[in-house]
């Protein structure tokens, strides 16, 4: 084969492969998408972790590119989409609601500077902007990357990011956008929905520095490494809650707009207020109680903040010395470890059950949040019913699980 037969040849992969990351980008979907240029994807050659990531990040000087958080893909976008119609778009989904409020909560938390906020006009950019941030600026041209480039509008969106990227100790600049962007951001990377790459100036332009997919947020900083990454992530789940029985925490579950909690907090009332780790308030409807189990199911309207706990195999796995993590009011976290699966304790209203006990004396400000193992895995729900003082006392999962769906099906 001739030279030029196979220059010919490479170009031609080079845009089939090109082509399908382009569209993949626009469809969605998991791994969709490239960055500076179509099937020119890269990796950062020494990822950064934890602290030392953090650190980069608390100081400044940082241009973050965050795909859009997931989306519903059973509704696509409208081969006539019309920007100004989120009907004709396809929008973040549930978790994807959930994934933004988690980011905004960890960033937040973490005291990461963020200083200007750039969205695509597309409804999913604006909205993962706006329950990340709360705050954004429409940067028009961020959708007009893909599935062809314009590059009319790549040079103008390059310009810009060169004339308003932060140098060190400026705040993060973050852009919310889509699977391909400006390409001044090189090398690029392939992004899932949720996901953000991390760049920072260089001499010859903009270096990546590291890459964070939806969850990973929850993951930095020394707290993580100290609770473990899966309890520290289950933090975003849980609310505070004041109610008549006293001051306390109540966890969202797999049921939509359902929070499971102490029955004693909740006592008599009907309505409850509940505070979201960002700070927003939510009126919870008390849909029960299991007196003999301390449980209470809620049901709030807006859960798109709260991402839900699962139990998956902890409970099930669960051994004597296992650590255990009891998480409370404003996220407050008591460490432990099992010290044992089946403790006969007595509960208000008579009748005894086999409870977990940890080792470690949890405050009452915990009472029915959820007892995580260091996935992040329910094991149960923590009450102060029993009158126990030796130890943190939590209501078995399955058995919290069952009292749960018996009020919720009830109503």
């Amino acid at each position: 084969m001739t030279p030029e037969p196979i220059a010919r040849a490479t170009r031609a992969v080079a845009l089939i492969t090109g082509a399908v990351l382009a569209t993949a980008a626009c469809t969605g979907g998991s791994g969709a998408g490239t960055g500076a240029s179509a099937g020119a994807t890269a990796t950062a050659p020494s990822m950064q972790r934890g602290d030392d990531l953090l650190d980069r990040l608390r100081g400044g000087g940082l241009t973050v590119v965050i795909r859009h958080a997931a989306t519903d893909q059973s509704h696509p976008d409208d081969p006539t989409v019309d920007l100004d119609d989120c009907s004709t778009q396809r929008n973040l989904s549930d978790e994807g609601r959930a994934d933004a409020r988690a980011i905004g909560n960890a960033i937040g938390r973490l005291d990461i500077p963020v200083g200007e906020t750039w969205a695509s006009p597309y409804c999913r950019s604006k909205d993962t902007a706006r329950l990340a941030l709360d705050r954004f600026e429409v940067v028009h041209g961020l959708e007009r990357l893909y599935p062809e480039r314009d590059e009319q509008a790549d040079r103008r969106l390059n310009q810009r990011i060169q004339d308003r990227a932060p140098h060190v100790d400026e705040p993060n600049l973050i852009i919310v956008s889509h699977g391909v962007y400006p390409s001044v951001l090189a090398p690029a990377v392939t992004l899932d929905e949720g996901e953000a790459a991390l760049y920072a100036r260089a001499d010859n332009g903009f270096e990546l520095v590291d890459r964070v997919d939806a969850s990973g947020w929850a993951e930095l900083g020394p707290e993580a490494d100290e609770l473990g990454a899966g309890a520290a992530r289950a933090r975003d789940s849980v609310v505070s809650l004041a109610g008549p029985g006293g001051t306390g925490a109540a966890f969202r579950v797999a049921l939509p707009g359902i929070l499971v909690t102490s029955a004693q907090l909740v006592a008599n009332a009907r309505e409850v207020t509940v505070v979201q780790p960002g700070g927003s308030r939510l009126t919870a409807r008390v849909l029960g109680r299991k007196r003999g189990l301390d449980i209470a199911a809620l049901r709030i309207g807006d859960d798109s903040g709260l991402p839900p706990l699962h139990s998956g195999s902890g409970l099930a796995e669960a051994r004597t010395g296992d650590r255990a993590r009891a998480i409370g009011a404003s996220g407050a976290v008591t460490a432990g470890s099992i010290r044992t699966l089946d403790d006969p304790v007595a509960v208000d209203g008579g009748g005894e059950l086999d409870a977990i006990r940890i080792d470690a004396e949890v405050p009452s400000a915990s009472t029915g949040g959820p007892l995580v193992n260091e996935r992040g895995d329910v094991l149960g729900v923590l009450t102060m019913a029993t009158g126990a003082s030796d130890g943190g006392v939590a209501i078995p999962v399955d058995a919290a699980r069952s009292a749960a769906l018996e009020i919720v099906r009830g109503n």
